[in-house]
């Protein structure tokens, strides 16, 4: 599903008007039908009930005013709250407000500070509010009624569905422009928007319906369109067949490097998720003295001691050994707990552009090339790398804040300029590659915030692209598994009490699902 910008969707509903000639009332009406089908999928609403429409003065207000109308058509109690004058309503909004008015919907203008008590009053009175005040086009901080208006949503315990996006968040970034409602569920039109997907605008979305308004069904593609998101449906689309002759050669070898003293748990957790997530064969180097440790807990796995002069932290003298266990091998993976030595820095410089295989990078990897990014760029095969907002700040000389603040323009700028896949971790996932294409991840939930988690991401990526999967596909699917997977997890165990081990024991269920899904559709 393909995710837009407020300007691009802006382009699409003019493409719509303008080239198919599809009135712009006509999509006004279509929309609020949709919402007016995702309130009685939501609530049953009786004749008991009393719905309170906010309505703004611009197209997002005569959406809400057209739902209420539907509603009030049903039967349904509505009245109106119209933050504007009513001779500054025009266009599409204006027909629909002149025939609420005509039917005879209670319409209540709340413009100055003496409105407030009857906002007040009648949104306390309310089962079911709407909010249409902003739509996805906010640009300046909210203020004056406005703000007081969505104080009041908010101090309610009152349901709450907003129309296309909640007021006040930022539809391209999910940033809150001073104030927005927090809304239960958000019903919007054509393609989720980025802000709907980004923190904190996911969480003031709420549950997210995205309805169908009769735009042309190339919309997205006809004008550019390079963010998208899956659902369960869509990744399992992307799944890989495994051939019923196939022998282990044939499902991809992982070279996995990780691991040093106190975190031998990183290694083991990357290398079991590379097969876990499909991988035939898995080789893990490890600091010689540690290896025992690892034999002992991979059954499956096969270990290769690396030179560590009794340290447990690699040697500079090991890379000899590192490019031999590479050869014949699919995908390297490399960094998770190896450790923050300056001798790491020293084997990564060797090893970009000598080995002719794709890259993970994560952790104590990154950390080692912080210094050198443009090894980056000096490889020939993919090179994806996997990093927190932490190790993004130390790899870009950013600050975190300003890291959080614009998660997708980071991340871009870093994948363009140093030529590499960028999966940017975070409550919503981000993954950019240097073509343009933005993949906004959303499963997944906090009990993910745990020790081993990312070493997961990393085995499963790495998995995925041992077993044909480019590079940027990989990481796409891997973020999705990595998240279903969690929640998977979280079901049995709950956020709370899950660790790494959950996520890594629900994998292959979480692939099994997917795979599932795509016999379905053959």
């Amino acid at each position: 599903m393909y995710v837009v910008t407020p300007k691009q969707m802006r382009r699409i509903d003019q493409r719509a008007i303008e080239e198919f000639g599809i009135p712009g009332i006509v999509l006004m009406e279509n929309a609020a039908l949709r919402v007016v089908e995702t309130i009685y999928r939501l609530y049953s609403l009786s004749q008991r009930d009393r719905v309170v429409i906010l309505a703004g003065s611009g197209n997002n207000g005569g959406d809400g005013l057209a739902v209420a109308r539907h509603l009030f058509f049903d039967g349904v109690r509505v009245e109106i709250i119209l933050l504007a004058r009513p001779e500054r309503i025009a266009g599409d909004a204006r027909v629909n407000l002149d025939i609420a008015r005509r039917v005879g919907i209670p319409v209540h203008c709340v413009i100055g500070d003496d409105d407030i008590p009857l906002a007040e009053q009648r949104l306390s009175q309310a089962t079911l509010i709407i909010d249409a005040i902003f739509g996805t086009g906010l640009s300046k901080p909210v203020e004056g009624i406005f703000a007081r208006v969505i104080e009041l949503v908010n101090r309610t315990e009152v349901p709450v569905i907003a129309v296309d996006i909640p007021s006040g968040i930022n539809g391209e970034d999910g940033h809150v422009m001073g104030v927005a409602i927090r809304a239960d569920d958000t019903v919007t039109f054509g393609y989720p928007k980025r802000g709907h997907l980004l923190y904190p605008g996911r969480e003031y979305t709420g549950g997210l319906h995205v309805v169908k308004i009769g735009l042309p069904s190339d919309s997205a593609e006809a004008i550019g369109t390079e963010g998208f998101t899956l659902d369960r449906e869509e990744a399992a689309a992307r799944i890989k067949g495994r051939s019923r002759i196939g022998h282990k050669g044939e499902f991809g070898k992982v070279a996995v490097v990780a691991g040093s003293a106190g975190m031998t748990g990183a290694a083991a957790l990357t290398a079991e998720a590379a097969l876990r997530s499909g991988a035939g064969l898995v080789t893990l180097g490890i600091p010689a003295s540690l290896n025992c440790i690892l034999e002992n807990k991979l059954t499956e796995v096969m270990t290769r001691p690396l030179p560590d002069n009794g340290t447990g932290y690699l040697h500079e003298n090991c890379l000899d050994e590192i490019l031999a266990m590479v050869e014949n091998m699919d995908v390297l993976a490399i960094g998770p707990g190896l450790g923050r030595k300056k001798t790491i820095s020293e084997i990564l410089r060797n090893i970009f552009g000598r080995i002719n295989i794709s890259i993970v990078l994560d952790a104590d990897g990154l950390n080692g090339i912080s210094g050198n990014i443009d090894l980056l760029s000096q490889h020939t095969k993919p090179v994806v790398i996997t990093p927190h907002v932490g190790e993004m700040a130390r790899l870009t000389g950013l600050t975190i804040a300003e890291i959080l603040d614009s998660p997708v323009r980071v991340s871009q700028e870093f994948s363009r300029e140093h030529g590499v896949i960028v999966l940017l971790k975070g409550a919503t996932t981000v993954v950019c590659e240097p073509g343009g294409r933005i993949y906004f991840n959303t499963t997944g939930n906090s009990g993910m915030a745990t020790a081993g988690s990312g070493d997961v991401l990393t085995g499963i990526i790495s998995g995925l692209i041992a077993q044909g999967y480019h590079a940027y596909d990989a990481a796409v699917l891997g973020a999705f598994l990595h998240g279903h997977a969690g929640n998977l997890a979280a079901a049995l165990r709950g956020e709370a009490g899950m660790t790494a081990g959950d996520i890594l024991a629900s994998l292959p269920t979480a692939l099994k699902e997917l795979y599932e899904l795509a016999e379905k559709h053959l």
